[in-house]
């Protein structure tokens, strides 16, 4: 029996041994080249773009939940159509939705170490065919004029956080897939299974927020909050996902007073033309259902603004003096997360809870990385150019254990493509053929 958690990312003390046997990875394809840190020098032109994320702006958002009948959420006045997926014998849902705000009670309550199953990447527990096909929907939905061929690179918190991590020379494995739609190179996150678990869940990351956050009514029944944002960075256009634990009420005032329409105030000219839309949609979305089911619609769902997202840690006291803001802030500004909770407890009793704006403290550590971050930028670059210059403009990254370079291999196993063909229509432009000397031939 899976719990009721908030997605797949650890937010607690970290994760015991498993007695369970670990999942086989999918099998590792030829090597196609190489890539290693000494090949990531300063560019020569000293006028190119400084390595600093420009333009960032919220694009749109979906919750995963769970619900006994598949239903289309209408946020506002907009209409936003849900991918139906069937596992565990329950119906999982994709749909326009909300963080949790920030509700602490006024006396911290005893709570309990976290137990259960947890899933490592939710997005493609729920979305195992098509991972990344929510986020695409949501955007095509909430903003129908988006120009998504315009883009670089389309990732998640995790295979950036990944790249991040190894021209940092963070010691930590990892597999991704790369795949080329159109002129935009898609990161997508390689687990050995998607329904992979995180290992020997404890501490107090999932029972901290259950017992500090509310869920709005509209929203009842929520899993996670996946969130979509677009910056720029050193000259690339990005698209990047990722999960947000929840969000300050004092910084989104307005959030009050964007009303929802209760049933009968709805116009019916309106809701037949949603159900139309709807319609037509299904066919179009339903792409892992072989058993479509009726949607029902209904308005729920708000904008909240990213200036009041948080990012939330909890931390046992005894680790109080470890500075886990800067174990933490790169994290935090690859998603550009401008708010920061560190819980303290005691043996399960929180009573130092720290709510920071880490804005600035984001902005400083980008101007002290920036040596790392002109790496970081080379390395997206080398990885945008040998993606779109192959042939097959699909394969894989692979970095091992204690590995000092990335291989870039041949897609081994069985590997689907990373979106439904209806959606890769949405990037009609040709494929930048540019080539690049920095790889090294594995032969």
């Amino acid at each position: 029996m899976f719990r009721r958690g908030r997605g797949g990312r650890w937010r607690g003390r970290g994760a015991g041994r498993s007695t369970e046997m670990a999942t086989p990875a999918p099998p590792l394809g030829d090597i196609l080249a190489t890539l290693q840190l000494d090949d990531l020098k300063e560019p020569a032109d000293q006028a190119a773009d400084l390595p600093i994320i420009t333009k960032c702006r919220y694009l749109a958002s979906y919750n995963w939940l769970y619900r006994a009948e598949p239903r289309i959420f209408v946020p506002g006045r907009k209409i936003s159509i849900t991918t139906t997926y069937l596992y565990d014998h329950e119906l999982m849902h994709v749909y326009k939705g909300e963080p949790p705000a920030w509700t602490p009670p006024s006396k911290p309550p005893q709570l309990q170490e976290d137990s259960g199953q947890y899933y490592r990447d939710l997005n493609a527990a729920r979305s195992p065919t098509y991972p990344l096909e929510p986020m695409i929907q949501a955007i095509l939905t909430d903003k129908p004029g988006f120009n998504l061929a315009n883009l670089d690179i389309i990732g998640c918190g995790s295979t950036m956080g990944n790249l991040l991590r190894f021209v940092r020379e963070q010691d930590k494995p990892f597999r991704m897939l790369v795949e080329v739609v159109g002129n935009t190179v898609f990161l997508i996150r390689r687990e050995n299974s998607p329904t992979e678990k995180l290992a020997g869940v404890y501490g107090y990351g999932h029972a901290f927020p259950e017992a500090n956050t509310t869920w709005s009514k509209g929203v009842k029944g929520s899993m996670s909050h996946q969130r979509l944002i677009e910056y720029d960075f050193a000259g690339m256009k990005c698209l990047v996902r990722f999960e947000a634990d929840g969000y300050l009420p004092d910084l989104a005032p307005d959030v009050a007073k964007d009303h929802i329409p209760e049933p009968d105030e709805v116009n019916a000219d309106d809701v037949l033309a949603s159900i139309k839309e709807a319609t037509i949609s299904i066919i179009h979305l339903a792409t892992t259902d072989d058993d479509p089911k009726k949607l029902r619609i209904e308005r729920k769902g708000r904008h909240i603004p990213q200036a009041a997202v948080y990012d939330l840690k909890t931390r046992s006291i005894k680790k109080k003096d470890v500075d886990t803001l800067g174990e933490e802030i790169a994290r935090l500004w690859i998603a550009q997360i401008p708010n920061f909770i560190l819980a303290y407890h005691k043996f399960g009793k929180f009573e130092e809870v720290r709510v920071q704006d880490v804005s600035e403290k984001v902005k400083q550590w980008e101007k002290d990385q920036q040596p790392v971050l002109v790496k970081f930028a080379n390395l997206l670059q080398m990885i945008v150019s040998f993606a779109r210059s192959s042939e097959s403009g699909r394969f894989e990254i692979e970095r091992e254990e204690g590995g000092k370079c990335l291989n870039l291999r041949e897609q081994g196993g069985v590997v689907n493509s990373v979106l439904p063909s209806a959606l890769t229509k949405e990037w009609d432009v040709e494929i930048d053929t540019d080539d690049t000397e920095v790889f090294r031939s594995s032969s």
